[in-house]
């Protein structure tokens, strides 16, 4: 954009020179000849025309239009990124645009694909692909490989992700679970070791209670142990991780019934709400966690890696692990993914597929992995294994993505739609409005009929 700011003030100027060598011209003739022929007007101004279109064309790229659903800290480093990219590929302009998170963003792709004028790239997460299979391209392996993209230097599990029916849809460039976020200097102060979170949910139960002080004597908590989100960002999620963490899941494999009305999403349930009732760690109501965090109200939380960026801008100590395993079975945190999706039909303009994919694949390698890291967990692994790894504040879910300690949501159409009839209903049980039995099977019942549709 930069550039071509520069060419057009360029091309500007070229036009005045070229009208006031025309006034000047016009009037030595006026002198000489009396007037000026139509002809010689003709040619100059054909002259003129002829300076700006070979300046416009010198100055013409190939726009790539780029929809993401980021925002807060996320804008300036993904701004830096596209930016990187359009310096270094000269002959391609990828134009960023953020847009809101949530349905709205879903909503406004699904309408520009069906008026037929979208962008050529939209990021999504990972439970949106089956909204869009029907309206995206899709590739091989091989299809892969020729762009650049070797499915052997990535997370596994992560491309897994994208695999309906042999074929990958879309490109994957980040990784994005929950993991615990602890204030180092509380811990010290409680007489635990910052360099040993807790495992499981026996030593969660331990570190919370020693964080959990009255700290002026008056009776009431000052700081808390832990505390849970009163958002939709990130609380169902943590009840679903502690659900697969004992062997369930929100719908059967086929994707066609709910399936956590069960001992292990009671169970999961009533474990998050007795934090406050049973345990006393957390207060009795949800609660904005990232700022009760920042001004250090709590000692630990639940959320993934998009809040490090504003974390580490504040005076604080904190480090980050794996999430404990609350349940019984397995270690479990849920995780989505940062996918890139081009829309069907994009391969028929070659030279606009070109450049899409030109993007993409170093969006997804080295050059922009090291700009995902900032952020997310890029999926290379040489990105992964190496700088993130080794980052004081990524490497807790750097070690809980290697280490197979992650899932991915299971991918329905209506999943956000699933989701929020889940919170809405876990809402309830926190505000004590029903039993945790009680709110699943009212879940449970919307959702089989979102699921009947």
């Amino acid at each position: 954009m930069y550039n071509t700011e520069i060419k057009t003030i360029r091309t500007s100027a070229n036009i005045s020179n070229i009208r006031q060598a025309t006034s000047k011209q016009g009037k030595v003739t006026m002198k000489k000849r009396g007037k000026m022929t139509m002809k010689k007007i003709g040619l100059l101004a054909l002259s003129a025309m002829f300076l700006m279109s070979g300046t416009a064309f010198a100055a013409g790229k190939e726009v790539v239009n780029y929809w993401s659903r980021h925002g807060s800290s996320d804008v300036a480093i993904m701004q830096k990124m596209v930016g990187e990219f359009n310096a270094s590929h000269p002959g391609i302009d990828v134009k960023l645009q953020f847009l809101t998170w949530g349905g709205a963003y879903y909503g406004k792709v699904r309408s520009s694909i069906l008026a037929g004028n979208p962008p050529q790239i939209f990021d999504v997460a990972a439970y949106a692909p089956p909204m869009f299979r029907n309206n995206v391209e899709s590739f091989s392996a091989e299809e892969l490989a020729k762009l650049g993209i070797n499915l052997s230097n990535f997370v596994p599990s992560a491309w897994k992700a994208v695999e309906y029916k042999g074929r990958y849809y879309g490109t994957v460039n980040a990784i994005l679970p929950l993991g615990l976020y602890y204030n180092t200097d509380m811990f010290k102060k409680a007489g635990l070791d910052p360099s040993k979170p807790p495992r499981n949910l026996k030593e969660f139960l331990e570190y919370a209670k020693k964080l959990t002080v009255d700290t002026n004597g008056d009776g009431k908590i000052d700081q808390w142990g832990f505390m849970l989100r009163n958002n939709f960002v990130p609380t169902p999620w943590i009840w679903e991780s502690i659900l697969v963490q004992s062997g369930g899941s929100i719908l059967n494999k086929d994707l066609t019934k709910a399936t956590f009305n069960t001992k292990a999403g009671i169970d999961a349930l009533n474990l998050m709400l007795n934090f406050s009732r049973k345990y006393k760690i957390a207060p009795s109501t949800l609660a904005d966690t990232t700022t009760a965090f920042v001004a250090k109200k709590v000692a630990m939380v639940i959320s993934g890696p998009w809040d490090i960026a504003g974390y580490k801008g504040k005076k604080m100590a904190f480090g980050t692990a794996p999430m404990p395993q609350f349940g019984t079975q397995k270690p479990a945190a849920w995780s989505s993914l940062d996918i890139y999706f081009f829309p069907k039909g994009l391969r028929k303009d070659a030279k606009k597929w070109k450049a899409t994919m030109t993007f993409a694949a170093w969006a997804a390698g080295p050059g922009g992995g090291k700009y995902y890291a900032q952020m997310f967990l890029p999926s290379l692994l040489s990105v992964l294994n190496g700088p993130v790894m080794k980052d004081p504040y990524m490497s807790g879910f750097a070690r809980e993505a290697t280490s197979g300690g992650i899932y991915f949501p299971q991918a329905h159409k209506a999943m956000q739609e699933i989701y929020a009839a889940i919170w809405s209903n876990l809402q309830g049980a926190f505000a004590g409005k029903m039993t945790a039995e009680e709110a699943l099977s009212l879940a449970e019942e919307q959702t089989n009929r979102i699921l009947a549709r």
